[in-house]
């Protein structure tokens, strides 16, 4: 079965691979990019920690002929725990794409949906397939946890079985409904392990198999459904016997055994958006004990019935978000106690003042986070130190405020005030025991001030910090302040700082010691791609309980970013007497040889680009490229940009007198007058489409505007102050007097907004005969001057249609409306 549905895996995707190498050739051959940073940790202390450590991580991007990318990235450290864990601490990543195909490869992680796969890193390989069209796909094979052997020595070291997977995504746009299906498994190998695991341990071989259903839709415009089924399979033994029961279509799948159990999660919203807001509602149902191997942790055994709203307030000065509804678990009554409550998140932001602004929240549905206090960060001894932890806590209250105040701010001094509040009700749910899961109660107060001297690159810092914990009848308070200064010099190259912490712990009001550190770093950047980094913490511990503890840290850091281009290769002229085929040599004298003296010479370059050959020195190809480029650009009354790429023509041929890089300038030049040339019927289209589609939008809200127009001169015309002379009006009280003129006021802006809207509707239709544009039409030029280089820049950025869509509609609406307004003037 695995070996059938990896084959087809394989099918789906194969097709969608073929790659047109119509640009090899146009641009440079290889172009490089991306950045080097190495670290060195030395350590002198009491922690279980080697003395010396090193950290390598490296991005980069090989771009080749123009069409490929193929970003590298990968992480190498000699620092290990003091066992072995299923989890890889080395990573090795590398991401080839080409136009709308991506591929992951090596240690990588991928994200199909929350239900199914969800950020688990695994060792192989992925792929996603984004095509202009409706239909998209993405797979992914490899290992999720590598064999780990039992340790009678190390209790704490986890052993498990390898475990691999594979999984499947696709989806299919219909417009305005879009469906998709995941398929995902995982299975444990049994013989992975030499040494037996202790029964006591319940660690068996395990499989999972996961299939989930999307769907979503645009039911009207700002009206969206969306949906996701999903159900997953879990065999918790893979000894066991096999069964035939069949109580599952996904049976057909998975080798049922005795211990194989199917859970269901269920998710669906609807959200209508309008404005500066929106109103939702969504129901969500997740089964006891519902998980994946494709996630790390899950909440589950809930279903949740939530409204959520959103709105900006006030010229977007208050933003509101709420999620508010009815939670409940124990849904198969298998606990004593069944919990019901209200459960709701609260955000808001408000920007009391230019100078002042608040934040707030609160929420009491359930997440998993890994908690740290400020004293986490202050006291830590090694950055990297807890980058692989797996100690996550379930939280399932939260509240925080934040205020923030601006005390000055000017060229020569700014001032900052801050103080945030945060508390946190959480349980372990990860790394601990389950007899030790106990529920804590965090509360923490945080306040700082900041002043500094843009003139003079100097900023200091002083902060108070205080965080509470209480665990059952137990509480543990840390509190204390920091100091830091940061200084930069010689042009802000050489940057400079320290900071000095104490910090007092007490528990149950006892007095259990206190900790003062100091660090200094210094970082200096060379030519604006090396950088250069040193850092030293010193820390003292002193403890009532246990004997005094120092660190000492030093870390050396350096990085480097690149951009290699294309290296200028030039041939040499061969020599007839190497070859032992003189005569063949001497026939193609005339022929090869003759090119190559030519390409000998200094300055002199050969190249195709879109079947043109451009020959000769660096002066004679940039003549050549301006009459190509006034013959398939400058001269077509479509260009668009000329003067900039006029421009850029000039500086070229000023470049070519220096003959530096020469070649890649010139196809870089030639790049630019192409992708323009290629856009003309691309904008051509987007602008027929917009037209066409706000053509559509006036006939439909013509009879709103009539209404609306008709109502308030209905109004006006039955005021009875409207029949009166202007001197019996003003002999009527105020009372009457400021109703009618209310009214009248009303009368003469809807009576303007209807005016202009036909003016509107009348210039949109004569713009468009059938549907096609009136090419020769003053308003179209206009309207393109205005905006065909903006989408153009859209449109190659992300080549995000709807935006251009909407960006365009705006823009003539604007022009138009100028122009009534110039003309009524």
């Amino acid at each position: 079965m695995n070996k059938r549905l990896l084959y087809l895996l394989v099918l789906l995707t194969s097709p969608l691979l073929g790659q047109d190498l119509g640009q090899i050739g146009k641009a440079p051959l290889v172009k490089i990019n991306g950045g080097i940073s190495a670290n060195s940790v030395y350590y002198n202390g009491t922690a279980n920690r080697e003395p010396f450590t090193y950290f390598l991580n490296g991005n980069l991007n090989f771009n080749i002929s123009g069409i490929y990318n193929i970003p590298l990235s990968f992480s190498y450290t000699n620092q290990d725990f003091a066992y072995s864990t299923p989890f890889k601490i080395n990573r090795l990543s590398i991401h080839p794409s080409y136009k709308w195909v991506a591929t992951h490869i090596g240690d990588v992680a991928m994200t199909f949906s929350p239900y199914t796969v969800s950020g688990h890193q695994f060792t192989g390989f992925g792929t996603d397939l984004t095509p202009n069209g409706p239909f998209k796909i993405s797979a992914l094979y490899g290992r999720f946890l590598k064999a780990t052997e039992y340790n009678s020595e190390v209790p704490e070291a986890i052993p498990a079985y390898k475990r691999m997977g594979y999984g499947l995504k696709t989806s299919y746009d219909f417009n305005r409904f879009n469906i998709g299906l995941i398929f995902f498994k995982a299975k444990d190998e049994a013989s992975s392990l030499e040494i037996p695991i202790p029964d006591n341990l319940n660690i068996d071989p395990k499989e999972n198999l996961v299939i989930s259903l999307a769907s979503s839709v645009e039911i009207t415009k700002g009206l969206n459904f969306n949906l996701e089924v999903a159900q997953s399979a879990v065999t918790e033994n893979l000894n066991d016997d096999e069964t035939d029961a069949n109580s599952n279509p996904l049976g057909f799948f998975i080798n049922e055994k005795a211990s194989t159990d199917y859970y269901t999660a269920f998710n669906a919203d609807i959200t209508y958006s309008f404005g500066k807001g929106s109103l939702g509602i969504g129901y969500e149902r997740i089964d006891p004990q519902y998980r994946t191997f494709g996630a790390y942790f899950f909440n589950n055994d809930l279903e949740n019935i939530t409204a959520n709203a959103t709105q900006e307030l006030f010229n977007g000065r208050v933003s509101l978000a709420l999620n508010a509804g009815l939670q409940r678990d124990d849904l198969k009554n298998e606990k004593e106690s069944q919990s019901n409550r209200v459960v709701a998140a609260l955000n808001t932001n408000i920007k009391a003042s230019d100078r002042f602004n608040i934040a707030a929240s609160y929420s009491n549905f359930q997440s998993f986070t890994n908690i740290r206090t400020a004293f986490d960060i202050i006291n830590e001894v090694d950055p990297v130190e807890t980058l692989d932890t797996l100690d996550f806590k379930q939280v399932s209250q939260n509240a925080s405020l934040n205020l923030g105040y601006i005390l000055s701010q000017s060229k020569r001094k700014q001032q900052n005030i801050g103080l945030n509040l945060t508390y946190q009700t959480t349980k372990d749910e990860q790394g601990t025991a389950d007899e030790t899961n106990n529920q804590t109660d965090f509360y923490n107060l945080g306040a700082n001030y900041s002043i500094a001297y843009p003139e003079n690159a100097l900023t200091i810092n002083g902060a108070v910090n205080a965080a509470y914990n209480v665990i059952e009848e137990n509480d543990a308070l840390t509190y204390g302040p920091t100091l830091s200064i940061n200084k930069q010099f010689f042009d802000k190259k050489l940057r400079t700082g320290f900071s000095a912490s104490y910090n007092q712990s007490l528990a149950n009001g006892t007095s259990q010691g206190n900790v003062t550190n100091f660090r200094a770093n210094t970082g200096y950047v060379y030519k604006e791609k090396h950088n250069l980094n040193l850092n030293a913490l010193a820390l003292f511990r002193n403890n009532t309980s246990t004997a005094s503890a120092n660190d000492f840290t030093v870390t050396l850091g350096y990085s480097y970013s690149f951009d290699v281009k294309k290296p200028d290769l030039r041939f040499r002229k061969r020599d007839p007497n190497s070859s032992n085929d003189k005569k063949n040599t001497k026939k193609s004298k005339d022929t090869l040889q003759q090119l190559e003296e030519k390409l000998d010479k200094q300055n002199y370059y050969r190249f195709r680009y879109r079947g043109i050959i451009y020959e000769g020195n660096a002066n004679k190809v940039a003549d050549q490229i301006e009459t190509i480029s006034n013959q398939e650009y400058f001269d077509k009354k479509e260009a668009f940009g000329v003067s900039k790429l006029q421009n850029e023509l000039v500086e070229l041929k000023q470049k070519a007198v220096l003959d530096e890089d020469f070649k890649n300038l010139a196809i870089d030049f030639l790049d630019s007058i192409y992708v323009r040339k290629d856009y003309i019927p691309v904008y051509q289209n987007i602008l027929r489409s917009t037209l066409s589609s706000l053509r559509k939008e006036l006939v439909n809200k013509d009879q709103q505007m009539k209404d609306v127009y008709a109502k308030a001169k209905f109004e006006l015309e039955n005021h009875p102050l409207h029949t009166l002379s202007e001197a019996e009006r003003n002999a009527a009280s105020e009372e009457a007097q400021f109703e009618y003129m209310k009214i009248y006021t009303k009368y003469e802006v809807e009576g303007e907004k209807f005016e202009a809207y036909l003016f509107l509707r009348i210039e949109v239709d004569q713009l468009l005969k059938g549907n096609k544009v009136i090419a020769n039409s003053d308003h179209i030029k206009n309207i393109k001057e205005r905006t065909q280089e903006a989408t153009f820049r859209m449109y190659s950025e992300k080549k995000d249609l709807e935006k251009i869509n909407i960006y365009l509609e705006e823009q003539i609406i604007i022009y138009f409306d100028e122009l009534y307004r110039s003309s009524d003037n």
